[in-house]
């Protein structure tokens, strides 16, 4: 723990190809009391060192000659091991389509050139305060290792509890970054996203370290569970990143959108990422009203190959989002009046007997989706005809 400012780095790497940033940042770096300064030219070197050598902090350029700071970054973040190494972005640019590609890239922070101290402290803290909720669960989880290491799983298991508890801390923060983010709070939804990613690498350690103790406990049901609760967390840590990397994509091309979330909901309905899409539709409802929101839903269920499976699955997670548990009401709200429809790509039927009526279906499906969106106050899709006579 660096005590001078209260920052808790003792290391960094700075990343840049110009050798005064990098004499700059390294001073910067000193006079915050991080003694321990490497530096880079490149990603490439970058990489390279910090596959070998862990740090507790990487201040990277977003300007790196050939490649650019945010393609590093995203590359950086693909690695489980850095999982919970605050990265700071610097810059020359600081319009607000610079700051949404950095936080698409998974930055920790963001910092315009030339700075001063006390901005160069602020971020700092910004990062370090993006893994504070993990420290205590780390300490948790290296006394569970060192247990489970002299054979005493119970301890283990005790210990490696406190790390996964509460459950749900890690997905509660990456909706509250969501919707700091799509409110143009960037500093707060930077700190949100990186308190939620830290969150959930040590729920998925932990989890592996429960199946272990379990299993040397003889209890091969929980041993089982817990490797599957690791998969999951695993499994949300990339979906935390792709879904923040979408929706500051959408923001920064479509600065004024009044409902991001409906346009990231589409996108990930298409990307078959329905468990995203439907907490993506439930933070949409605090813009929109739900009828707005269950049409945009349809829609997007309506160009998929299975329509009605999808709104099902759709409506589970929203209501598993929300917590309100009311998947059958959502369902309905979702389809509404539209007509049961066979599965669009059903096989088993020649082209020439089956294009007339696929044909006669989708034309039946969109007709009645418009009619539901302009009951429900909502707009019409692009390019659908208005000029309707039901």
């Amino acid at each position: 723990m660096n005590r001078k400012n209260n920052i808790p780095f003792c290391s960094a790497l700075v990343v840049s190809p110009s050798r005064d940033h990098l004499h700059l940042d390294r001073e910067f770096l000193k006079s915050a009391g991080i003694q321990r300064v490497y530096c880079a030219a490149n990603a490439k070197r970058a990489l390279a060192w910090l596959t070998a050598n862990p740090v507790d902090l990487v201040l990277l350029d977003t300007d790196l000659g050939s490649a650019k700071g945010t393609e590093a970054t995203a590359l950086l973040r693909k690695r489980r091991s850095l999982d919970r190494t605050p990265i700071v972005l610097t810059s020359l640019r600081g319009e607000k389509a610079d700051v949404l590609e950095a936080m698409a890239a998974g930055c920790s922070g963001f910092l315009l050139r030339p700075f001063s101290m006390e901005t160069f402290l602020r971020q700092m803290h910004l990062a370090a305060n993006g893994i504070t909720p993990a420290a205590a669960r780390q300490k948790a989880l290296e006394r569970g290792r060192r247990e489970a290491g002299r054979n005493r799983h119970e301890q283990s298991r005790k210990a490696l509890e406190t790390v996964v508890s509460p459950a749900n801390e890690a997905r509660r923060r990456y909706q509250a970054g969501c919707i700091h983010l799509a409110d143009q709070r960037f500093e707060q939804a930077i700190q949100e996203f990186s308190k939620a990613l830290a969150v959930n690498s040590l729920y998925a350690e932990a989890y592996v370290g429960l199946a272990k103790a379990y299993k040397e406990l003889g209890d091969p049901k929980r041993a089982r569970q817990n490797m599957r609760r690791a998969a999951s967390a695993y499994t949300l840590r990339d979906e935390m990143e792709r879904t923040r990397q979408a929706l500051a994509l959408i923001l920064r091309d479509n600065p004024n959108t009044e409902n991001p979330f409906l346009e990231l909901g589409f996108n990930l309905v298409r990307q078959g990422d329905l468990r995203a899409a439907g907490q993506a539709y439930d933070l949409a409802t605090r813009y929109a009203g739900p009828g707005l929101v269950n049409a945009a839903a349809a829609r997007a269920c309506y160009f998929t190959r299975d329509p009605m499976g999808t709104a099902k699955r759709l409506a589970e997670t929203m209501a598993e989002s929300s917590g309100a548990h009311n998947a059958p009401a959502l369902f309905k709200g979702i389809m509404g009046d539209i007509p049961r429809l066979p599965n669009r790509h059903a096989t088993g039927t020649s082209a020439a007997q089956s294009q007339e009526p696929n044909l006669m279906r989708d034309t039946w499906a969109v007709l009645k989706y418009t009619y539901k969106t302009f009951r429900n106050g909502g707009p019409l899709p692009a390019g659908t005809p208005i000029a309707l006579d039901f």
